[in-house]
């Protein structure tokens, strides 16, 4: 099978005729259906029934025509970044963050990076801490940029300081804790909690300071993306200890009425850094992107 035999494929899936996807498409209705009998050859079952002049397809097909709109997607910003290398224009960017950046500062920073720079196709992707480190070390990094709390143990990547993130509590404001300034670990003993990623930096400093204070704490769910920790503490379900942009984000979004911001005593701050492989030094856009970064997070207050 091939590109275009996929493309076809989802061209009919659209449509759901040949005719409409050769006219899609602007090749014959022969091509169309020649294309999908030897995609169905090469793949060893039918995708369509052809039926009172339309083609209806099979539950395989169903299946198969998510991954085919994904392929497209790709083949989509393939072409564009062809087009621009073509011209000799400015580079791709790629852009990988954690769920807490990705709601507020890297849409902000790619505001401002547009007002600058028109020439440069963002690719954005949005995964956890490990994933944004070793994408960058097994694939190179080019042209590949990330953003992290910390960097850790990793060979071959260096990082640029951003800022810093605190460790807070969100608590429901229904609760007696809601009146305090500042909350020690053990104050949280006997209260539901939302626990975070264990792999993380914030998991891994929060599990710091609960193994320190020696407790157990009544973790009632694990959630691995933050904004979905900060929205069980509106629901009521339970306290959460996260970091500070999310708290920032989270009072603006979320319904912050039902929750409270508490520091943390005996928390250390969350180095907030951008990575990027030594293997292939950020180029002039990535380092703009990196200062606008820092501007919009320095406007948190942090």
């Amino acid at each position: 099978m091939n590109s275009r035999q996929i493309e076809i494929f989802h061209a009919v899936m659209k449509t759901g005729t040949a005719t409409g996807a050769a006219r899609k498409l602007g090749i014959t209705q022969p091509a169309v259906t020649t294309a999908i009998k030897q995609l169905e050859g090469a793949l060893g079952f039918n995708l369509f029934h052809r039926a009172a002049g339309r083609l209806q397809p099979t539950s395989e097909a169903h299946i198969l025509d998510g991954e085919a709109a994904r392929i497209q997607d790709s083949l989509v910003v393939f072409r564009r970044l062809a087009g621009r290398l073509k011209k000799d224009l400015t580079t791709h960017l790629r852009v990988s963050t954690p769920p807490a950046f990705s709601h507020q500062l890297i849409p902000q920073a790619i505001a401002g990076f547009m007002e600058s720079t028109q020439d440069c196709l963002i690719d954005v992707s949005t995964v956890h801490h490990d994933q944004i480190l070793s994408g960058l070390a097994e694939s190179g990094g080019a042209n590949s940029l990330g953003f992290s709390f910390g960097l850790g143990e990793r060979l071959g990547l260096g990082s640029i300081p951003i800022g810093q993130a605190k460790i807070v509590a969100l608590v429901p404001a229904n609760w007696p804790l809601a009146r305090e300034n500042s909350l020690s670990i053990d104050s949280l003993i006997g209260y539901p909690v939302i626990g975070t990623y264990a792999n993380e930096p914030l998991g891994l400093e929060v599990d710091r300071l609960i193994t320190e204070a020696n407790v157990n704490l009544d973790i009632v769910v694990r959630a691995h993306n933050h904004i979905v920790a900060a929205s069980l503490v509106e629901k009521g379900i339970g306290a959460a200890l996260l970091d500070s942009v999310t708290a920032a984000y989270a009072k603006q979004s979320v319904s912050s009425g039902k929750f409270v911001v508490i520091p943390v005593e005996g928390g250390v701050p969350l180095p907030v850094k951008a990575v990027y492989s030594y293997e292939h030094p950020l180029n002039a856009n990535a380092r703009n992107f990196v200062d606008i970064f820092r501007q919009c997070y320095q406007r948190l207050g942090f």
